[in-house]
């Protein structure tokens, strides 16, 4: 069964207030794109979010106050001057947000590009949208180019999203490069051959990950032996591919618990765990808890 991800539209009417106008906010088109103030959405915000997933891109800039939350299995503390991006499908949740929080986000669709280069490239040449990378920018090289570019931005998306779409995409794919000349610096400075490896490793780990579960069938898709893949992710990533593994089916195992009302089971067999009693033992190694107590805990609060 396929848990369904949320559009950007879903995602508004679930985690911002009903009760408030939003009609100034979420312009016509904002479903592929939209450029807003952090300042302006926090506003309309529904805190806490849970583990949730959506179906677009996500790329923000903090000017003022921190920006804390949970990104994959890392918590994150975006400060003044820098950026961070959540890539399409990766799961993130947001506990609180600073009144003082200043910055702007943008949201894209994987296809809003397709008329200048196709959504396959633009994973191809910007990694950082890809889910398990690191895409925390905490220094840039040229801030008031970028600041200026979400700027730029913002004020196309207010004046009229629909009509200024070649313009937009010039914009986004200006910022993506900028970005990928950042990133660079981002990557653990090993060996090209063990960065592609690890790379690899995350990308067929994100499609594969309920149905295998050993470190032995990703080498083998890899073409390598499971020692030498556990060489490259404990150099590259400081983490083995089992810790990966298994902290990627709990992520999911969270969000399911969170967001469908499938139980304990039919969450164990959903990430291809032939032994519910297995699953429960593993969640409760990585979360100190047990799925029942957190699904419960969900339900209280």
């Amino acid at each position: 069964m396929m848990i369904k991800e949320y559009s950007t539209s879903e995602f508004k009417e679930k985690y911002t207030h009903k009760s408030v106008d939003k009609a100034d906010l979420f312009l016509p088109g904002y479903e592929d794109f939209f450029c807003l103030r952090l300042e302006d959405l926090i506003s309309y915000a529904s805190i806490p979010v849970p583990p949730s997933k959506e179906k677009s891109h996500s790329i923000i800039y903090v000017a003022n106050g921190i920006y804390k939350f949970k990104k994959g299995n890392k918590t994150y503390e975006i400060k003044p001057n820098e950026f961070i991006v959540i890539p399409a499908g990766e799961v993130f949740s947001i506990d609180t947000i600073d009144d003082d929080l200043k910055g702007y986000t943008i949201h894209f669709s994987p296809t809003y590009l397709i008329d200048s280069v196709s959504a396959i490239s633009v994973l191809n040449h910007f990694e950082f949208l890809l889910p398990f990378t690191n895409s925390h920018f905490n220094s840039i090289t040229d801030k008031a180019l970028v600041l200026n570019i979400f700027k730029r931005l913002n004020a196309l998306y207010i004046e009229n999203v629909e009509t200024n779409t070649a313009l937009i995409t010039t914009y986004i794919l200006a910022l993506l490069y900028e970005l990928k000349k950042e990133y660079a610096f981002l990557k653990p400075h090993n060996s090209n051959i063990y960065k592609a490896l690890s790379h690899q490793f995350k990308q067929v780990l994100f499609q594969n990950f309920k149905s295998l579960h050993r470190t032995s069938e990703y080498a083998k898709l890899l073409k390598i032996t499971p020692n030498h893949l556990n060489k490259v992710l404990k150099t590259t990533t400081n983490r083995s591919p089992k810790q990966w593994i298994n902290e990627t089916l709990i992520l999911e195992a969270k969000y399911l618990l969170n967001q469908t009302n499938l139980n304990i089971n039919e969450i164990a067999h959903e990430l291809g765990f032939d032994d519910p009693s297995y699953f429960s033992r593993l969640f409760r190694k990585i979360e100190n808890t047990t799925p029942t107590d957190y699904k419960n805990m969900i339900e209280k609060s």
